[in-house]
């Protein structure tokens, strides 16, 4: 049965939660907090999975991701753990802010972007989604991120259950 306007109203919600906490996360000028990232990713694809009624596979979602956008997800990770590790050597607060700015923001428009992509997965009844509706909901994703966080701006968000 395909997902209902209120299934998906609830699955954005999850994404505003993990989006924040990922921003949150991300910002933190320590080396290795990518991984806790990485984890919340998890968490977040099974409550949108919940909420959806649908299974949602972490290989479809990277599946969806394509070669192009998991790489790229690899290689900012890679290098602003890089930065933040050089930082700390150099002591430059000027350098760990900037990091910590350009971690929240990676972190968090990464996180937006497989939350949209599991919803579509769940839209899809758990089904992966094919090439061109990757790429479809991964260009709008991009596109809508920063819409996506004004409307949560000032909202409260709570944590899924």
């Amino acid at each position: 049965m395909p997902a209902s306007e209120q299934q998906i109203s609830e699955a954005k919600k999850v994404i505003a939660y993990y989006t924040l906490a990922a921003s949150s996360t991300g910002a933190v000028p320590v080396p290795a907090s990518s991984a806790a990232i990485i984890a919340e990713n998890g968490f977040m694809l099974a409550h949108i999975a919940s909420k959806l009624g649908q299974p949602i596979e972490m290989t479809d979602v990277i599946s969806a991701l394509g070669i192009a956008g998991g790489l790229n997800i690899v290689g900012r990770n890679v290098f602003i753990e890089g930065a933040k590790l050089l930082s700390w050597g150099t002591g430059s607060l000027w350098a760990m802010a900037g990091l910590s700015a350009l971690g929240a923001s990676t972190a968090g428009l990464q996180t937006y972007m497989i939350g949209m992509l599991a919803i579509e997965i769940g839209k899809n009844n758990g089904q992966a989604l094919s090439a061109h509706a990757a790429s479809k909901v991964r260009s709008e994703a991009k596109t809508s991120y920063d819409a996506f966080k004004t409307e949560w701006k000032d909202k409260k968000i709570e944590k899924p259950v």
